[in-house]
């Protein structure tokens, strides 16, 4: 592990263990220093002091003590230790081969990822009249301890840096830290430091190997010598075999109890048997004395050459620019806001092993200075504050959108009358209510003031359940139709424009394909374009919406629910156009649930009030079941879908937030189903193709590939040999020329240079196993029109046969294919088990089974646990690792999206075609 941060439980075992080490130790003591801002105001510096260490792990600071009393005992946490590790190959030069440079570079860049930290997550708790918030402070006092070995003895070269539980406010007072950040940002930590090391190294004359996140090793110490030094890793690996699963397919909770359970003591070891051992170990490896001394000799000789640190010092300087520009789009495509530590993490990873932190800071003002990213306050899952940052483009796709609806207001006649929408209304109604289902004043408000609107843009906000479509949007979409209006219906994704089109009688499609190609009105006539899930579209895409149909002179309908979840890239339009004052008819009448408990449940987490969304559950609306391992909620969870028969799983939604979750969940549920003889016969493993998601400035970049990915282009390119929807494998990948040589499925060979063409207009495929047997419920996960295929249909396997590789699937309507599971066409599938949250948006259930660990932190709040029980008619049955956390976990987490145009006044349409913008 590069970076890992652990609490401290004792300051009397954190003193002692960090105090003695391996050989580096003299007189009892490990090299280590006082670092940070905190540190400084103490006189503290130089050597670590024993007795002023154990005192500030104590809470003892300028004659304060820190902590808290309970029950007349002082609590008082002493503190985090920040463990930074350099790469495999580092730590074999610097301690088999002997170039003791680097173990000075390790520390270097330990100094400047610390500084990082200080700088970004340091910060205490205050209480703010009724609130407790959290300050930033910027000061650490930090103890760096440096190591050298590994529990196994193998040579790993890493930093223990102590951080006490002790910041300094404005006014000099201490307080205690609060540590959430260095939790949630464990991997920005790690990667800061291999960042500046990997420079650091290029300038002591190595050549390296770049991987992913900042990963790199020194070329010419070859895998097999790393291999034959790491015993921890192999250690690991056998444990987590042992357990049935691999270091790829287990979860971070299972990686480390196979860490804990394999960690051997610390044992002192004399420094010349070591180093004897390890070079006897690195010459049975292939890496003898002589490759050894000979690679340090060329690296001291590059390291001195004039030309070389002048070509290192350039590249940096352009490289920097660059950098910051690649990452500021990357994060602006992902978040309207985002967060200064977080944009200098990305364009470290851009500009890995050309660029030094100080490089990319220098870059980050010049940028800021031309107004390519402008300062913004970025707000944390748990709305606590952080510097940040939004860009330009973030800026204007924004202030675009505004413009046009606003611009839009009264633009356009009504599409009825007040008396000829009242009439409708009432026809609706009547209709309705002879077939058992009446109206409530809401519905009738919405769709009359919809019909009599003269806005382009408008919206109808509907909580989940306020039978949105059967109501308004029918009677709209029928009245439009009547009155020669064309009626379009768009969703973000195809499943939902399916069901859209098929509630209102006409075509659906999605926002993106209306996008590339908008369906023209028949004869020239207006057009209404009604938008289901309009939370889900991004501010990009809002903009582009209604552009277009400011362009084709239609109208927009936004239809969603800002309570549910929002779009996975940047921008709350539906949000932020409600606010705006876009005109929007509302919903708030609740119809799906037939139990009442169920029905006040959905209610309290509208407002927000997980506790008595749970209260409501107890008393006949679900239930509540704590496990505090997750093995076994899953397993309890697999155990109660098994037990249902065919119809009962037909009308039970299973949500569980995260992919791998998901994935580890189908796993324990196909195990019960096979156990209970639902799934039967032989199995067959195929290769699924999972969409990477990625944005377009991580499609650019070929890192953000593996061999064996599938890439789709989404248009021809004839003077490629490149034809639309083809699916070609990548063979290989060339990270220095941006180049990726691509295999058709008959064996043609593409040349694909990605700052040259093709990478806008791609998606890419990442190959999974996936298991099948009679029986099984899978999903498509990409259009097909041509074989009629939605992202998201379903259909059952009925029979696979393992000599010809094929499967027998059939649909919901009784219809029958057979895939062929080596052809990449039918490869698109996946299990129908488990959804993730933003999936199972859009569905309905009798019964909903949902997973809810209180410490995920980002998939777990406000917003996802209001859309998973909104899916329920009936009851909703919650699995969580404790009830009390989960309360307290949703409560803060308000699930909230941040906006590039933090506050906006939108004047009247005539103020805004005057002064343009309309935006103050």
């Amino acid at each position: 592990m590069v970076a890992s941060v652990s609490a401290l439980t004792s300051s009397a075992q954190a003193s002692s263990y960090y105090e003695a080490d391996d050989y580096y130790a003299e007189g009892g003591l490990s090299p280590s220093e006082w670092q940070g801002k905190g540190a400084e105001a103490l006189d503290l510096s130089g050597e670590v002091d024993r007795d002023q260490f154990r005192a500030l792990l104590d809470g003892k600071v300028a004659g304060a003590q820190l902590g808290t009393m309970r029950g007349g005992q002082l609590e008082h946490r002493p503190g985090w230790d920040v463990t930074l590790s350099a790469p495999k190959s580092v730590s074999i030069m610097a301690e088999v081969a002997g170039d003791r440079r680097l173990i000075a570079a390790h520390g270097e860049a330990v100094r400047t990822a610390m500084a990082h930290v200080e700088a970004h997550m340091a910060a205490t708790r205050v209480r703010d009249g009724g609130a407790v918030i959290r300050e930033a402070t910027g000061n650490l006092i930090i103890a760096s301890f440096q190591h050298g070995t590994s529990r196994a003895q193998d040579p790993q070269l890493h930093t223990h840096n102590v951080i006490m539980n002790a910041t300094q406010r404005e006014d000099g007072s201490w307080r205690s830290l609060e540590p959430r950040a260095l939790y949630q940002l464990q991997k920005q930590i790690g990667a800061i430091y291999r960042q500046e090391l990997a420079l650091k190294v290029r300038e002591l004359g190595y050549e390296i190997e770049v991987g992913k996140d900042s990963l790199f090793e020194i070329k010419g110490v070859s895998g097999a010598v790393m291999t034959a030094f790491s015993t921890r890793s192999a250690e690991i690996e056998a444990a987590l075999a042992a357990r049935g699963t691999s270091r790829d397919a287990a979860s971070a909770s299972e990686k480390q109890v196979a860490a804990l359970d394999t960690r051997q003591a610390k044992v002192a070891a004399d420094h010349a048997a070591l180093v004897a051992g390890w070079r006897q170990t690195a010459d049975k490896a292939g890496f003898g004395r002589a490759a050894r001394l000979a690679m340090i000799r060329q690296a001291e000789a590059r390291a001195v050459d004039p030309s070389n640190r002048v070509a290192i010092q350039m590249q940096g300087d352009g490289a920097a620019a660059h950098a910051i520009t690649q990452a500021a789009d990357k994060l602006g495509e992902r978040q309207s806001v985002f967060s200064v530590a977080a944009l200098h993490e990305e364009a470290g990873r851009v500009g890995l092993g050309k660029v030094s932190y100080a490089q990319i800071g220098a870059a980050l003002t010049a940028a800021t200075e031309r107004g390519d990213v402008i300062d913004r306050t970025f707000l944390d899952r748990r709305g606590a504050a952080f510097a940040g940052l939004t860009t330009r483009q973030n800026v204007e796709t924004e202030a675009r959108m505004l413009r046009i609806e606003a611009e839009g207001r009264g633009a356009l006649p009504s599409i009825a009358s007040p008396l000829a929408a009242a009439k409708a209304v009432a026809h609706a109604a009547a209709k309705a209510e002879r077939a058992g289902f009446g109206w409530n004043a809401d519905q009738r408000q919405a769709t009359a003031q919809l019909l009599g609107s003269r806005n382009r843009v408008t919206a109808l906000q509907g909580y989940a359940g306020t039978a949105k479509t059967t109501t308004v949007l029918a009677t709209f979409a029928r009245e439009a139709e009547a009155r020669g209006v064309s009626v379009i219906a768009l969703a973000p994704t195809a499943s939902a424009a399916m069901v859209l089109g098929e509630a209102l009688g006409t075509r659906g499609d999605t926002v993106a394909r209306h996008l590339m190609s908008p369906e023209r009105s028949p004869h020239g006539q207006p057009a209404a374009w009604i938008v289901d899930e309009a939370s889900l579209l991004s501010a990009r895409d809002t903009a582009r919406l209604l552009d277009l149909a400011d362009r084709h002179n239609s109208r927009v309908l936004l239809v969603g629910d800002v309570k549910q979840l929002g779009s996975v890239e940047a921008g709350a339009a539906f949000v932020q156009l409600q606010g705006a004052g876009m005109e929007t008819a509302r919903l708030a009448e609740i119809v799906r649930q037939t139990n009442a408990a169920t029905k006040e449940a959905v209610l309290a987490s509208i407002a927000g009030d997980a506790k008595a969304a749970l209260d409501a559950l107890d008393r006949g609306g679900g239930q509540i079941i704590e496990r505090a391992d997750r093995a076994e909620r899953f397993a309890a969870i697999a155990e109660t879908y098994a037990a249902l028969d065919n119809p009962g799983r037909v009308r039970t939604l299973v949500i569980e937030p995260s992919r791998e979750g998901r994935d580890a969940l189908t796993a324990d549920i196909r195990a019960a189903l096979t156990r209970s003889g639902v799934l039967t016969g032989p199995a067959v493993t195929l290769q699924s193709l999972a969409n990477k998601g990625l944005t377009r400035a991580e499609a650019r970049d070929p890192l953000s590939y593996d061999k064996g990915d599938v890439v789709r282009f989404t248009r021809d390119y004839a003077d490629k040999g490149v034809a639309r929807g083809e699916a070609y494998r990548v063979e290989s990948i060339d990270p220095a020329k941006s180049a990726i040589t691509l295999k058709s499925e008959d064996g043609r060979e593409v040349d694909w240079r990605l700052r040259q063409w093709g990478a806008g207009k791609s998606q890419a495929f990442a190959p999974q196993p996936l298991e099948l047997k009679a029986g099984d419920s899978i999903r498509f996960t990409r259009n097909d029109r041509e074989m009629g295929r939605v992202n998201g249909g379903r259909s059952v396997v009925v029979d696979v046969d393992e000599k010809s590789r094929t499967a027998t699937i059939q649909t919901p309507r009784g219809k029958t294919e057979t895939l062929n599971l080596d052809a990449a066409r039918d490869r698109h599938i996946a299990h129908a088990y488990v959804e993730t949250t933003f999936v199972a948006q859009g569905r309905t259930a009798d019964h909903v089974i949902i997973h809810a660990d209180s410490r995920a932190t980002n998939l777990v709040d406000q917003k996802s646990f209001y859309v998973g029980i909104s899916r329920a008619k009936a009851s909703a049955t919650v699995f969580t690792n404790d009830r009390g956390r989960l309360v307290s976990a949703i409560t803060e987490r308000a699930g909230q999206v941040q906006t590039a145009i933090a506050q906006m006044v939108v004047p009247s349409p005539a103020a805004v075609k005057a002064r343009g913008a309309g935006i103050e």
